[in-house]
């Protein structure tokens, strides 16, 4: 029955084949080789070899085997591969799969208490198999799971038919003391037989893996492979050998042909396109159709994140963590200087610090270095080196006496982040600067009586490269009335650009915003494609000629949440009392957006930022109870800032206050 059964599949299998050969791409045949590594796990007992030597002494004449054992074998064998379509390929394998071990047990000690006065010690027993079965397998392959990258998974059953399944039993007994008439001594015997493992089974196997195509040339495709085979049978159906399963681990190759060749490509078919949008206040992405653009009396509070990140092994942070005023233009910056640009406010971290030392002459601040606690764990000379360097730029470029700032080093800092994941590895190498005078560390506000505010002020865009061939450059480019207003250039397939628009940054005029996404794959492709976005511009003039609502607009983001937590710091509580409720009305819409950073789970993130825009209506809402309050929370799904940067990250763990109060 088992053998009908078998015969019944492979029957459907090539019953299919005709249906599968009709398919564009041809079929291709060809042979597979592995090496097997095989994880035998036994637990049966076999009958001793006692009776050989005329000894019965032992009453369990029987022996448990029941110590994993690991083998190496071979396996190889014919397929026939049947591409379905792009996604899926079905192939057909049949070959020889070896798959032997040697299993043995300890021994065991026997000591005659009546003549004839023989101590026994059966000091090993071994039984050695010989498993082969032809095997076949039926395996679905799907393919193009990632783009120009020709990996594949596999699945499939593995039926194998025993050609033989024999083993080798061994004993050495050895026996001391004395037998009438042989004289004492010690004597080491070995007895050994042979057999057949009575009621070899079918194996019935699921098989698992993954694969990388490569091709050789217009008909010739080398798949290096791995799978895992999990049996679901026993070496025999015989009671006596419950249980021994066979589970194994596969590296092969396999090398398939086609029947007729295939011109590889020669001229790329690249195609590129650009989708632009935003995000509600729901988080949800929506189609961008225009940008208004509308003269209004705007403030803005950025925060201030005393930390400054390194690379990994470096104790100088680089330019993309730090940007240095100081080196070029000694003494010379100002806050005034500063760009109206969260992650680049945070960029001048030295430089802020520095300027509020010199204008606050009796206030000292600590550098704490710190590591990893990985790769650079138990360094605390690097940690020290990181914190001097902090020191040094702050001495030299701004003449803060050295007296008035303190080093310490530690490995992961007091308040480090998840160390389970890379983001939180490069959030610990980091300088921490302290200080009891809070001034150092205040938020920066930017504010004007008229500055031009863009709705939506973040514009996500989705560029799209599709090719026969791997994208090996691309750019995007935004500009206003030929001004450049951006550029993003990168290699490899494009993933989404965020825009952030700062205030005044698009011009008093009614000019679109055009757009130019290019890019260049490994076959000389080269595509772009082009477009534009309106502005509607309403001016302050526009506002009182149309008698349209004009309003002020007041933005606070409140960065200090520690990592994973919602309640609000005294460093927030300080800055809602000073700065939020000052600026709220009776008739003041009061929008609470919640954020996180990318680690974590996103149905966690989305509840934790919705807790801490709670936090905050809370706390808004008790002092001023008129005004009309709306949270929302956003989690990672709205990325406000740069999650691959460190600083971004943290800039991410936020709720952004937006105040906007109508003016008569």
């Amino acid at each position: 029955m088992k053998m009908l059964r078998i015969i019944c599949v492979v029957l459907l299998v090539c019953s299919a084949s005709p249906l599968f050969s009709q398919t564009k791409k041809p079929v291709m045949y060809g042979g597979y080789a592995g090496l097997n590594f095989n994880f035998h796990s036994p637990n049966f007992k076999v009958p001793g070899l006692n009776g050989q030597f005329n000894s019965p002494i032992f009453p369990d004449d029987t022996t448990l085997f029941n110590q994993n054992s690991t083998s190496l074998s071979l396996a190889f064998g014919g397929m026939i591969a049947f591409p379905i379509n792009d996604q899926f390929t079905v192939s057909g394998r049949l070959g020889v799969n070896f798959m032997g071990a040697k299993l043995t047990t300890g021994g065991r000690f026997i000591k005659a208490l009546s003549p004839p006065f023989v101590q026994y010690t059966l000091t090993e027993h071994t039984f050695d198999a010989s498993l082969t079965n032809l095997e076949f397998s039926p395996v679905l392959h799907i393919n193009n799971l990632f783009s120009n990258i020709p990996i594949y998974l596999a699945g499939g059953l593995e039926i194998g038919i025993p050609l033989s399944a024999t083993y080798t039993q061994s004993e050495i007994v050895t026996d001391t003391g004395a037998t009438f008439p042989n004289p004492a001594g010690t004597r080491s015997r070995t007895y050994t037989t042979d057999a057949d493992i009575v009621d070899k089974a079918v194996r019935l196997g699921i098989i698992l893996g993954a694969g990388y195509e490569y091709r050789l040339n217009s008909s010739t495709i080398l798949a290096p492979e791995i799978t895992l085979r999990l049996p679901l049978t026993n070496v025999s159906s015989n009671s006596n050998y419950t249980t021994w399963s066979v589970p194994q681990l596969r590296i092969g190759i396999n090398i398939l042909f086609s029947g007729k060749s295939e011109p590889l490509p020669v001229t790329s078919t690249l195609k590129t396109g650009l989708e632009s949008g935003y995000y509600t206040s729901e988080g949800t992405y929506t189609p961008l159709s225009s940008i208004k653009v509308e003269d209004a009396q705007y403030a803005e509070l950025y925060p201030f994140i005393p930390y400054i990140f390194y690379a990994n092994n470096s104790a100088t942070p680089d330019s993309v963590s730090q940007d240095y005023t100081g080196r070029s233009e000694r003494g010379n910056f100002t806050l005034a200087t500063l760009s109206q640009d969260a992650i680049e406010v945070n960029r001048h971290t030295l430089d802020v610090v520095g300027y509020r030392m010199s204008q606050n002459p009796t206030s000292a601040l600590t550098i704490v270095g710190s590591n990893d606690g990985k790769g650079e764990t138990k360094n605390k000379k690097l940690s020290e080196e990181r914190a001097n360097f902090a020191k040094d730029y702050l001495v030299k470029s701004f003449g803060i006496a050295a007296d008035r700032i303190t080093v310490e080093a530690r490995d992961l800092p007091e308040k480090a982040s998840a160390t389970s994941v890379s983001d939180g590895d490069a959030e610990n190498r980091r300088v921490e600067l302290k200080s009891t005078n809070r001034e150092l560390f205040e938020p920066i506000m930017m504010k004007s009586d008229e500055q031009r505010i863009a709705t939506p002020d973040l514009i996500e865009f989705k560029p799209k490269a599709e090719s026969n061939s791997s994208i090996i450059s691309w750019s995007l480019s935004l500009s206003q009335a030929g001004r450049i207003l951006r550029d993003f250039v990168g290699i490899g397939d494009p993933p989404p650009q965020r825009w952030l628009i700062r205030p005044n940054e698009l011009s008093n005029s009614q000019v679109p915003v055009d757009y130019k996404f290019t890019a260049a794959d490994s076959l000389g492709g080269k595509q772009e494609t082009n477009g534009s976005i309106p502005v509607e511009y309403i001016s302050s003039t526009r506002k009182r000629t149309e008698q349209l609502a004009d309003r002020t607009i007041s933005k606070f983001s409140l960065v200090l949440f520690d990592f994973n937590k919602s309640e609000i710091t005294p460093d927030n509580d300080k800055i809602i009392e000073t700065a939020v409720i000052p600026s709220i009305q009776y008739n003041s819409t009061v929008k609470i957006y919640g954020y996180t950073d990318r680690i974590g789970d996103d149905a966690y993130n989305k509840k934790l930022s919705k807790e801490r825009a709670e936090s905050v209506r809370k706390a808004l809402e008790s002092k001023i109870k008129e005004a009309k309050y709306e949270t929302y929370g956003n989690g990672e799904g709205v990325p406000i800032f740069d999650n691959n940067l460190p600083i971004g990250r943290h800039l991410s763990r936020t709720v952004q206050i937006y105040v906007e109060t109508p003016r008569k």
